[in-house]
């Protein structure tokens, strides 16, 4: 099992900032403002009042009550409260879904480009992750025939994971695509579905998102992953959870009562005043406005790089660029040395010692020939780092 790469590069800038370098970063994928001002009061009102004891395994019944009205409101899928199982982050629930449906030997598909920890969670789980490429040229969306064709290749598989929108690429798949999908899968009826929608509200230029579990016939073999960090900039509450079927819903809760029980009582608090808060406010619409305009920055920015190409996402706040073109180029060292970028770690290593730009390597994610950009920062921070990052490829020879 392998540090996760987004860890790895984070960890080191941090300890470059502590040396007192100035470092743009663009490799977590955080969201750089607060969460609603009503989330933060209901965190103080909540130790206040005295709620800081443990709650049932699976989570309070008042965020689960929430979460189940939410789904079926904007969602359509109509999960109910005992469906829901409440996890510190949705990293975990991720973990614990799996741990729930894949034995042994078991084969996990997983469309390329993914997150980076999907495959070492296959591997914790004794399962088999099988990478399933897609295309650029197809904004990396997966197509019905590719996956009966993996499907076909590998009878053994229990599980598929998909990510909408996606983490790293943006992409939002769309529902004709899900709709294809899911015929596909009638024919395999063994195969459970994990739906990782933690990005699902954040969303651009009108496209709409589709929950899986909301497709004809797939509600009933599908565990959909969500929680607040993203959408709530909530990070570091650790609150996701998991929806899906009464039994897999019931595994789920067992395995989490042998490893951390439940998830902080006061994130629980805060979490159901944040379903509250964006249903009731302009809060969430304004921060979505707020991204699509950096992804916007960022794009123009990016794609005004040379031999650079990158599909314009709609979700999410990454970017993917291919930058295999300047691989097997040199940089000049200051002692007048060359240094041969043979690969995206290279690139990413150079580009963080000689510009202070810290981004992901595509291999992370399962594309070498590209690099993860998150554009959920400062304006200066885009423009100085796709600035620096310009002027880095510009320079190898």
């Amino acid at each position: 099992m392998a540090l996760s790469k987004t860890i790895e590069i984070h960890s080191i800038t941090k300890k470059l900032e502590r040396e007192g370098q100035k470092i743009y970063s663009l490799c977590v994928g955080e969201p750089d403002y607060q969460p609603p001002q009503e989330v933060i009061d209901a965190t103080y009102a909540a130790a206040k009042q005295g709620l800081t004891k443990y709650t049932g395994v699976a989570g309070e019944l008042s965020l689960r009550q929430a979460i189940a009205g939410d789904l079926s409101k904007r969602k359509g899928t109509p999960y109910s409260p005992d469906q829901i199982v409440v996890s510190n982050g949705a990293k975990q629930a991720v973990l614990q879904a799996l741990m729930a449906v894949v034995s042994p030997g078991d084969k996990v598909i997983i469309p390329a480009p993914y997150w980076t920890s999907y495959p070492d969670m296959v591997k914790m789980c004794g399962g088999i992750p099988v990478a399933l490429p897609t295309l650029a040229s197809n904004n990396y969306e997966l197509t019905a025939d590719a996956l009966r064709t993996s499907l076909q290749q590998h009878p053994d598989v229990s599980c598929i994971i998909l990510c909408n929108p996606s983490n790293p690429s943006g992409g939002v798949a769309s529902r004709k695509s899900f709709e294809e999908i899911a015929l596909v899968l009638k024919d395999f009826p063994k195969v459970v579905v994990l739906s990782d929608e933690i990005y699902e509200r954040l969303t651009y230029d009108g496209v709409p998102h589709t929950s899986m579990a909301a497709i004809d016939h797939m509600f009933e073999r599908t565990i959909t992953i969500n929680g607040f960090s993203k959408s709530h900039s909530m990070t570091g509450y650790r609150i996701g959870y998991s929806a899906s079927p009464t039994a897999i819903a019931t595994a789920i809760s067992k395995i989490q009562s042998q490893i951390t029980s439940c998830a902080s009582s006061i994130s629980q608090h805060a979490a159901t005043v944040a379903l509250a808060t964006s249903s009731d406010s302009s809060w969430m619409s304004l921060r979505v406005a707020e991204l699509q305009a950096k992804r916007d920055l960022a794009y123009s920015l990016l794609t005004q790089i040379p031999h650079v190409t990158c599909p314009l996402p709609s979700g999410a706040f990454y970017l993917l660029p291919d930058v295999s073109h300047y691989y097997g180029k040199a940089f000049i060292q200051g002692d007048g040395s060359q240094t041969i970028i043979r690969n995206g770690h290279e690139l990413c290593l150079a580009l963080l010692k000689e510009q202070q730009v810290a981004l992901v390597s595509g291999d992370a994610f399962g594309v070498d020939e590209c690099i993860r950009i998150s554009y959920a920062t400062s304006v200066d921070v885009i423009e100085q780092s796709l600035s620096r990052l310009k002027s880095f490829l510009c320079s190898l020879q």
